[in-house]
């Protein structure tokens, strides 16, 4: 093809992507592209629609202690991903900062993220980096001398220290150590009044800690539900008010994307991406959202889901997947037994430090899998031989690839 050619199909295509440009402002399609100060200010707007309403209320009810002088209790947090755990939270502790300020208060508040798994060490480097007691990822220490950093450098603030620890489940190994160290050590060396907000999306999160942290970790909870479809409607509204023109958008189109996102998940994140994707395809197409741009972004969204899923996914999850698609590939078959996959994931958690289940469990992992439509496992009597579980993952193989790749990389493997 002569190169003229070549630049006039380039030219034209953006010509033709500019002149049919509905969005105004794509960054709020996208909160991670926002700054803080405009991430609180759409927040604003929706806990002014009284979206969240009874969260926040329990929020302040539970951190109303430190503006009287006591001492709140720690405060678990669970709910699916997408309900707006992190933002809420974010938003209240800025909020709450400006309060204790007001009112000579001393309080300070720390956000440490786990939303990618690590072990012990790196949590507590991360959270020691933030309170300018260590380096990063510095070599050559102990995991008792990063403690001792941290407890040296909170020595001499005595106001109250709130720990917002997000997805705390994903601390890949060590994670009693990493909690006997925040729930029974650091409020004893450190004259500061400790609050820990633990947040998971996993409900069975406390059960598998050590019984003598369990013991000390005295918690308030509360449970984020997913969005309902006027929830997600004020939401909708909201972002598209601030991202596209107007009369970008065909009557009815927020009310099928909320129904359609309460209806699957319930996950706002998700809404948003929905209709940042259907903005894309219009623009393409050089029209205004319709219905069936909405049907075609929902087909070509859904096989990222199962990527997404998997990121935040327990990690006995992701290593029972990762071992399923191993043992495949190894026996180069289209399904394997039970007995082969158990195999599979107890190799596959030595390699990456994890303790393995027992084969009962690695049965339940395997039926959750299922219900993700991650892979297929069905029953098959063997006569006198009695029955096996058959395993099926029955995913294109481009998406077993990148499903594959994207466990690794949680787990810090080379691909």
């Amino acid at each position: 093809m002569e190169p003229t050619k070549v630049r006039t199909k380039i030219l034209s295509q953006i010509q033709h992507m500019v002149g049919s440009a509905i969005i105004k402002d794509r960054r709020f399609l996208d909160d991670e592209q926002l700054i803080r100060a405009e991430q609180l200010a759409v927040l604003e707007e929706i806990f002014n629609a009284n979206v969240r309403d009874t969260e926040i209320r329990e929020l302040s009810s539970h951190f109303s202690a430190i503006l009287r002088g006591d001492h709140p209790c720690h405060l678990a947090i669970w709910g699916k991903t997408g309900t707006g755990k992190t933002l809420t939270l974010s938003y209240f502790l800025n909020l709450l900062s400006e309060m204790c300020r007001a009112k000579n208060v001393p309080m300070r508040h720390e956000h440490l993220d786990l939303s990618n798994p690590r072990p012990c060490f790196r949590a507590l480097n991360d959270l020691a980096c933030m309170l300018n007691a260590s380096k990063r990822y510095q070599k050559g220490i102990s995991l008792e001398e990063m403690m001792i950093r941290i407890e040296t450098k909170l020595s001499g603030y005595q106001g109250y220290l709130i720990l917002f620890i997000d997805e705390v489940d994903n601390i890949r190994r060590d994670r009693d150590n990493f909690m006997t160290f925040l729930v029974r050590r650091l409020p004893q060396r450190i004259p500061a009044k400790l609050i820990l907000v633990l947040v998971s999306n996993r409900l069975d999160w406390p059960d598998h800690l050590d019984p003598r942290v369990k013991s000390f970790l005295k918690l308030n909870e509360l449970i984020f539900k997913p969005y309902d479809a006027v929830d997600l409607q004020h939401i909708l509204r909201i972002r598209v008010e601030k991202a596209l023109y107007p009369g970008a958008v065909e009557s009815g189109v927020i009310e099928k994307i909320a129904a359609m996102a309460s209806r699957d998940h319930g996950d706002a994140r998700r809404a948003v991406a929905l209709l940042a994707k259907s903005a894309y395809l219009a623009e393409k197409a050089g029209t205004n959202i319709t219905f069936s741009l909405v049907d075609q972004a929902s087909a070509e969204l859904d096989q990222d889901r199962y990527l997404t899923l998997l990121r935040s996914a327990p990690t006995q999850l992701q290593a029972a997947m990762a071992a399923v698609i191993e043992a495949l590939h190894k026996a180069k078959t289209e399904s394997i037994g039970t007995g082969e996959g158990y195999d599979a994931y107890k190799l596959f958690c030595k390699r990456v430090g994890l303790r393995p289940l027992t084969g009962r469990a690695f049965g339940d992992l395997i039926s959750e899998l299922d219900i993700y439509s991650l892979l297929r496992s069905r029953v098959l009597s063997r006569g006198r031989y009695g029955r096996t579980r058959e395993i099926v993952v029955d995913l294109p193989q481009e998406l077993v690839d990148r499903v594959y790749a994207q466990i690794l990389l949680n787990f810090e493997l080379p691909g």
